[in-house]
C-alpha cells in the first residue's frame, strides 16, 4: 500500500533535527556526543539565541509581510525558473510569507510532502492537509505515518464515496496575524508546478482579507457569495470547527465582486446542494453576480469561451452546450409546464445557439509542443486518444496551446468568457481554478425518476473563482457597445499563452490514456 504522496519520513526527520540543532544556542564548549537529541517540545520553550539585529526592526520585517498585499484578489503567473521574472508572476515562498504564517491549509491532489513542509517554518506554523484517501485503511495509515509530528500537522480527507473519483480541488488558506489570505491555484503541491524546474506554468489566485477587529461573524450565510461557498465548501471536505470558525474572523467585504465556485465529490446532490455546486453552481453564481457587479453578466447567445486545460474529457456538443448555458447564468432546472409530466433535460428551457463550435475554443498542445519542451513529456498533460478520434469530438475548437514563456507547458485551467448581455452592455470574467474541461470536474445533472427532481453527480472535488473585468476601465476601442469585446480586455501581459493560437491541422495532441 503507498504512503503519503512525497512523505519521506526520514529525511523530514532530519530536516526537523537540524532546524532544532541551528536553534540550539551557541556555546563555548562542546556538547557531549552521547547526550540525546531534545524533543520537539522541549525544543521550542528555548529561549531563541540574541540576534544583533533590534528588535524592533524584525517587527518592521514581520509586518511588512502581513500587509494586504491583494486586497481585492489578483491572478498572477507562477515563477519559472530559467526565465527572467515579470510583475505577473509569483514564487511560492511569495504566496505563503512564512514569517508570520502561523496555520495554513493546503487542498491538492498532487503531493510533495516534504518539499512544501520545508518551505515552512514548522517552529510556528501549523499545518493542514486536505488530500485523498480512497478508503478507511489508507486514512489510518496516512495518519500512523505522520504521527511522530505531533500537532504540527494535521490531515483532512474528503468523502470519497460512491463514485467519486478525484481529489482534485487545489486550495490554500493561509492564517497570519492581520490577514487571511485565499489561494486559489492551478497547481498541485509540487515542485515543478510552482516552476522550480522551468518546465511547467500554472496560475494563482490570491485575495488578502483584514482580521475583523471587533466584531465576530457567526453565520457564515451572511457572507458575501464568495465567502458563504468558500465556507460551505470547507464544510463538506470534513474541515473541522477550528477552520470553519477561523474564517469566520475576517472581513469579507471586499469580495462582492467574485463568485466561488465548487464540484463536491459526491453520486447525487438534491435540492439547495444541487444549486450550489457543479455546473449548476457556476451558472448560479453567474446570475448573483449580477447583483454585485457594475453590469449583469449573464449573457445572450454569443458569448464566447476560450477554455485552457491541461485534461480534456469526453467531448461532444451537448456537454459544450451544457458549459456554455451555465457560463450564461442561464438556469439548468428550468422546466417547461408542458414538460412537466415528462423527465426533463438541463437547460430544457433555454434557446440554444446555433453553432456552439463556433464560440468555443480549447487550449491544448500538440504532440511535438510536448516533446520539443523542456520537459520533453508530460504525465499531468492528459487525453484519451480513443476519445479524440471519436466522431462526435469538437476537434476542430482545439488550439495548441504555446507558452509565452518558450519551452514551458501548461497545466492551467482557465476559462476566458466574453460576450454581451440582454441591456447590450459588453461582459467578460474569468475563472481560474482546478476544473479541467470534463464532466467528471464539472458533475452531471439528471432527473431523478424516482423522486421527481434533479439530482447532480459529481466524480471530481474541484474549487476556483471567478473574476469580472471592468469594460469601462480598459483601453480597448471597441466600434459598438453591442460587439463582443477582444480577448485584450484580460490584459495582453496577463494572458500565458500565444493568443489566437495555432490550429492542429491534422497534427495529433499530445495523449495519455488515464484510467
Amino acid at each position: 500500500m503507498a504512503g503519503i504522496p512525497g512523505l519521506d519520513r526520514r529525511a523530514m526527520e532530519a530536516e526537523r533535527l537540524a532546524r532544532m540543532e541551528a536553534k540550539q544556542p551557541k556555546t563555548s564548549e562542546q556538547v557531549p556526543s552521547t547526550m540525546p537529541p531534545m524533543s520537539a517540545k522541549r525544543q521550542r520553550s528555548i529561549s531563541p539565541p540574541a540576534t544583533s539585529r533590534p528588535v524592533k526592526k524584525i517587527k518592521e520585517r514581520e509586518n511588512t509581510s502581513d500587509l494586504l498585499h491583494y486586497p481585492r484578489g489578483a491572478v498572477k503567473k507562477t515563477w519559472a525558473f530559467g526565465h527572467t521574472r515579470s510583475a505577473n508572476d509569483i514564487k511560492i515562498e511569495e504566496v505563503l510569507e512564512k514569517s508570520t504564517l502561523r496555520t495554513a491549509l493546503f487542498s491538492a491532489f498532487q503531493w510533495d510532502t516534504n518539499w512544501i513542509m520545508a518551505k515552512l517554518n514548522l517552529h510556528q506554523t501549523k499545518v493542514i492537509m486536505v488530500m485523498q484517501a480512497d478508503n478507511e485503511a489508507v486514512k489510518q495509515q496516512y495518519r500512523r505515518e505522520t504521527e511522530y509530528l505531533g500537532k504540527i500537522l494535521r490531515l483532512v480527507f474528503p468523502s470519497m464515496e460512491g463514485n467519486v473519483n478525484c481529489m482534485h480541488s487545489k486550495l490554500m488558506l493561509l492564517f497570519h496575524p492581520h490577514k487571511l489570505r485565499v489561494v486559489i491555484p492551478t497547481a498541485n503541491m509540487t515542485d515543478y508546478d510552482w516552476g522550480e524546474q522551468g518546465t511547467m506554468e500554472n496560475s494563482v489566485f490570491l485575495i488578502d482579507l483584514p482580521r475583523l477587529e471587533q466584531t465576530t461573524m457567526d453565520d457564515a450565510n451572511a457572507l458575501p457569495q464568495f465567502g458563504r461557498e468558500l465556507h460551505f465548501f470547507l464544510q463538506k471536505m470534513g474541515c473541522e470547527d477550528d477552520i470553519l470558525k477561523g474564517v469566520l474572523n475576517f472581513d469579507f467585504s471586499n469580495t462582492e465582486h467574485l463568485a466561488f465556485v465548487h464540484s463536491i465529490g459526491a453520486s447525487a446532490h438534491y435540492g439547495e446542494d444541487m444549486e450550489r455546486t457543479g455546473y449548476v453552481g457556476l451558472s448560479k453564481a453567474v446570475r448573483e453576480l449580477n447583483h454585485s457587479s457594475e453590469c449583469s453578466l449573464s449573457s445572450t447567445s454569443n458569448l464566447n469561451i476560450d477554455y485552457v486545460a491541461s485534461s480534456i474529457g469526453s467531448l461532444n456538443d451537448a456537454f459544450l452546450a451544457i458549459i456554455h448555458n451555465a457560463a450564461r447564468g442561464e438556469n439548468a432546472t428550468a422546466t417547461p409546464k408542458s414538460l412537466s409530466g415528462s423527465a426533463p433535460k438541463p437547460f430544457q428551457n433555454t434557446i440554444s445557439t446555433t453553432n456552439i463550435r463556433d464560440l468555443f475554443r480549447m487550449y491544448y498542445p500538440l504532440h511535438s509542443t510536448v516533446t520539443s519542451s523542456k520537459a520533453g513529456s508530460a504525465g499531468t498533460i492528459c487525453l484519451k486518444s480513443d476519445w479524440w478520434s471519436g466522431a462526435p469530438f469538437p476537434r476542430e475548437c482545439f488550439r495548441d496551446y504555446r507558452s509565452k514563456r518558450s519551452g514551458i507547458l501548461s497545466h492551467n485551467k482557465i476559462l476566458y468568457a466574453r460576450g454581451v448581455n440582454d441591456k447590450g452592455q459588453q461582459i467578460a470574467w474569468q475563472y481560474v481554478g482546478s476544473a479541467n474541461l470534463s464532466e467528471s470536474a464539472w458533475g452531471k445533472l439528471s432527473w431523478d425518476k424516482k423522486r421527481k427532481e434533479w439530482k447532480l453527480g459529481c466524480r471530481n472535488w474541484e474549487c476556483g473563482v471567478i473574476m469580472p473585468v471592468s469594460i469601462g476601465d480598459t483601453e480597448v476601442k471597441q466600434k459598438t457597445k453591442a460587439e463582443v469585446p477582444s480577448m485584450e480586455v484580460f490584459g495582453v501581459e496577463n494572458i500565458p499563452f500565444e493568443y489566437p493560437g495555432a490550429g492542429y491541422d491534422g497534427k495529433d495532441p499530445w495523449f495519455t490514456n488515464f484510467t
